[in-house]
């Protein structure tokens, strides 16, 4: 090392903080709030001891020399002595001295910081490369607040920020980024502590979403809200800004302690102008800002500003203030929090194949909208735009709860029939895409599962490990492709979607041809599908139950715990048991598949087998054993039994050619809408190949940076997003960590905000209020008919699942992969659903009793209450409430 490099050459030492204009000289930290000060932002007044400063005080005394030896010892690249070579260094640091003129200059400029000011001060780090865009350093370096501002306290809290060059993060940090220990040094802001009522950060857009018209505030009581941790949540302040819009203002309350008081922090007024201060801050520095404040009662004062590094590219739905937004089907599909990376690819893919689809079909979409959007950190669907695309169609926006459930606001509801003077062109459209419903979607779908199939065999053949970087980016851009081609995402959204479309025409031509008894009708109709892969699933858990119970090895291991060490040594355990064989032939089935699969982050059967032994042993302890092909055929009987039905009310006062036609239409929907239903599930099947290779790609990216020191672990890589996945192997690279550590917190601060099932733009809309059942009873969506007497078991995500036989069990949602309990239990009530949901599907073809929709079921409904379920008219009765 040279250690001239460090050497102080003269020059400014100390300039006054709103004179700032050299990043090299005073800090990034320096230089942006001087920006801001000359932008007419108030910054609280502020003295810079510059970099000039800091290498007169190395030259002096024997720290440079120190310096010099940790940096050129070998023992910094022993991870085990590397602790205590930077704390020998941190010490020496502390305990130098100022020279006598440097002393004298800080002592001047501290003399004229405090004229006129009798309050405390803070010293903060100005590092040259903080608050960068590239690499924030947030949280790297130290700030320490003086009390008492004599001269002593000062020149300490000056000491303990250089010190902070040398702690094993800072150290790891410029590794990370090929920064040079030999040439880093620091600038030092010396600033007025202004006393504050309430002080916070804000977001000039929102970290998780990208949304730039939405403001995110979190403030908490007293001046070091805005950098230390408060007592329980912040609370934060969602503020709309959107052009031509009056800005809207949404606050959520943090959970605090009863001791803190529960008026807010801030008032509406107050938190619009804190947004739009932000956002001159945007405007001021070019780019996003995390900004941190302090509101004194009368001014908001902007204390620190960096670029917002964790902002993904813009994506995800926007709409207006009076959007309304539905978790309505991706609640049941997703964990509660999904993955940042699962809510990016989320976004992307499911708006471009909304978008390609209905652009190819010739419809016109609003500008900016899109079907998924992001709020709390839980993916919605934008019901708003199913209602007009369903209005578009001629239809009945109602039915788009009936289909996929979730609270409704029928006061909001655009009302039902054809859009006024369709237009010949409109009626063409919508007949030609009707025809590609009944006739060739069936056929297209078959054809493109067989590729998607074909495709993720070839994935699964590539060695992700024996790929070099180059060709690991290169195999992901590959995959990325293929996953938004725009041929393969407008066609599975023609699949995915026709069942709707069916489903709306056969629904139509029941109540019209046969008002009495339609709703029964066709539930029985949509029965009978063939063995569905969900189905294969169960009746293989099944068999798989009755050898563990009857192969001794495979008893003994089942009568014990399920513990970690039992799943993960279970192949030595029943090595050479016919139950260890039918288990790999599950997992070569089913191995892909998992708990919350949607979510790439959630790990699959052949990761982690609990769930499936789990499910093992309960069919074990049941004995239960069903024929496959004799259950398929007693539910074709149903579903026949249903179309003789149809049959004999068409017949009724219809001559032979009125009733040719109607039953000729009958039979073309009733097939169309029945294959539709039975590829629907296939294509969760299949689509779900390509999400665990998309995970294994993660994952092996994941362990690739965090040998690098780009990522703590290699699991950190699903707090990325899917455009920033390509960049995490990139150079040179950016502040991953930092990105993920701000994702984490974000998605803490997500865990404690509750998440309603209906909103309209960022505000909760109350469901539409039912009537209150004097005796007890409830109300939903009957999905699947039969009626069943028995005993209630709740059942929450996480739970594990002992004994459920004969139990009717309640869920919150009905995740795919829990649809194997079905045949163990009497009945299933859920608290949202739908007709075309997977489980509702699972249930008709089970022949089970299920009612969705019901609200608050898993808090009005106590283990152990003897109910009646009629899953034909979604009604439940209560018998007895359980004397506990």
């Amino acid at each position: 090392m040279d250690v001239l490099t460090l050497s102080y050459r003269g020059g400014t030492l100390v300039v006054d903080g709103a004179d700032a204009d050299d990043t090299a000289l005073c800090g990034g930290k320096t230089v942006g709030l001087a920006r801001l000060a000359s932008g007419g932002v108030a910054v609280p007044a502020s003295v810079c001891l510059t970099t000039r400063f800091y290498r007169a005080w190395l030259q002096s005394g024997d720290v440079a020399r120190h310096l010099a030896g940790v940096i050129l010892d070998p023992a910094t690249d022993d991870r085990d002595r590397l602790p205590d070579l930077l704390s020998k260094t941190r010490r020496c640091v502390e305990a130098s001295e100022l020279r006598p003129d440097l002393l004298m200059e800080l002592g001047s400029a501290v003399d004229r910081l405090c004229e006129g000011w009798d309050g405390a001060l803070i010293v903060r780090s100005s590092g040259v490369n903080e608050d960068h865009a590239a690499s924030s350093h947030a949280g790297i370096y130290a700030s320490i607040i003086v009390r008492e501002p004599d001269l002593a306290a000062v020149v300490a809290a000056v000491k303990t920020c250089w010190a902070s060059l040398w702690t094993e993060a800072a150290w790891t940090y410029r590794e990370r980024f090929g920064r040079s220990n030999v040439t880093t040094e620091m600038a030092v802001l010396v600033q007025r502590l202004v006393p504050a009522a309430c002080s916070g950060v804000a977001f000039s857009a929102d970290p998780l979403t990208s949304d730039r018209s939405t403001v995110v505030i979190e403030a908490g009581r007293g001046e070091a809200a805005a950098t230390l941790p408060v007592e329980g949540a912040p609370e934060e302040y969602l503020v709309r800004l959107d052009a031509g819009q009056p800005p809207r203002v949404h606050h959520r309350n943090g959970r605090r302690s009863e001791s803190v008081a529960s008026v807010a922090c801030l008032g509406t007024l107050e938190a619009l102008e804190l947004a739009r201060l932000v956002k001159v801050v945007e405007h001021v520095m070019g780019a996003p800002m995390d900004v941190e404040w302090v509101f004194d009662g009368l001014t908001f004062w902007v204390v620190q500003a960096r670029p917002i590094t964790t902002l993904a590219e813009p994506g995800g739905a926007t709409g207006g203030e009076d959007t309304l937004w539905t978790r309505a089907n991706l609640k049941e599909v997703f964990p509660e929090l999904p993955s940042p990376l699962a809510l990016s690819y989320l976004s992307v893919a499911l708006n471009r194949m909304f978008s390609a689809y209905h652009e190819g079909q010739g419809f016109a979409l609003p500008s900016g909208a899109g079907l998924v959007g992001v709020f709390r950190g839980r993916p919605y669907l934008n019901l708003t735009l199913m209602h007009n695309m369903t209005l578009a169609r001629g239809g009945d926006p109602g039915i788009v709860g009936r289909l996929f459930g979730g609270a409704t606001d029928t006061a909001s509801m655009p009302p039902p029939g054809p859009p006024a003077r369709a237009s010949l062109h409109d009626r063409l459209r919508l007949a030609r895409e009707m025809l590609a419903t009944f006739f060739r979607t069936p056929r297209r779908g078959r054809r493109l599962f067989r590729a998607i199939r074909r495709q993720a065999a070839d994935y699964s053949a590539v060695r992700l490990e024996a790929l070099d970087d180059a060709a690991m980016r290169a195999h992901l851009h590959q995959l990325r492709q293929s996953l938004l081609q725009e041929s393969t995402v407008r066609r599975l959204h023609e699949v995915v979607s026709a069942q709707s479309r069916a489903f709306m025409v056969l629904d139509q031509l029941l109540a019209a041809w046969i008002p009495d008894g339609a709703d029964l009708l066709l539930k029985r109709l949509m029965t009978g599908l063939g063995t569905l892969p969900n189905a294969r699933m169960a009746y293989q858990l099944m068999a798989l139950g009755s050898l563990a119970a009857s192969e001794p090895r495979a008893r003994a291991f089942f009568a014990g715990e399920l513990s970690e060490a039992a799943v993960r040594g279970h192949r030595a355990t029943l090595r050479g048991t016919r139950f260890l064989a039918g288990l790999d032939a599950f997992l070569e089935e089913f191995g892909h598949r998992g708990p919350y699969e949607s979510d790439v982050m959630s790990p699959r059967f052949s990761e982690d087998l609990t769930p499936v032994l789990r499910l093992v042993r309960l069919y074990a302890q049941a004995g239960i054993q069903q024929d496959p092909t004799q259950h398929a055929a007693e539910r074709s009987a149903v579903r026949q039994a249903a179309r003789d039905e149809v049959r004999r009310a068409l017949r009724q006062g219809q001559g032979r050619l009125a009733f040719g036609v109607r039953w000729t239409v009958f039979v073309i929907a009733c097939r169309a809408l029945q294959g539709l239903l039975a590829l629907r599930d296939e294509c969760r099947h299949v689509t779900t190949y390509l999400v665990a290779h998309l995970r294994c790609v993660s994952l092996e990216i994941g362990r690739r940076a965090a040998r690098e020191n780009r990522l703590a672990a290699a699991e950190d890589v699903f707090f990325l997003t899917w455009q920033e996945l390509p960049d995490v192997l990139d150079m040179p690279p950016r502040d991953w960590r930092e990105i993920v550590r701000a994702r984490r917190a974000a998605r803490r601060r997500h865990a404690q905000l509750p998440a309603p099932d209906l909103l309209r733009g960022h505000e909760a809309v109350e469901a539409s209020e039912e009537a209150e059942e004097p005796n007890g009873d409830l109300r939903g969506f009957g999905v699947s008919p039969g009626v069943v007497r028995g005993t209630v078991k709740v059942l929450r995500p996480g739970q594990e699942i002992r004994d459920l036989t004969g139990n009717i069990v309640v869920f919150p949602t009905i995740e795919p992969t829990l649809t194997p309990i079905f045949p163990l239990v009497g009945g299933v009530v859920a608290e949202m659903g739908g007709l075309l949901s997977h489980a509702a599907i699972l249930a008709r073809e089970y022949g089970l009793p299920a009612i969705v929709n019901v609200r608050d079921a898993t808090r009005r409904l106590h283990d152990g209450d003897r109910i009646e379920l009629d899953g034909a008219t979604g009604r439940i009765r209560m018998l007895e409430r359980c004397a506990g």
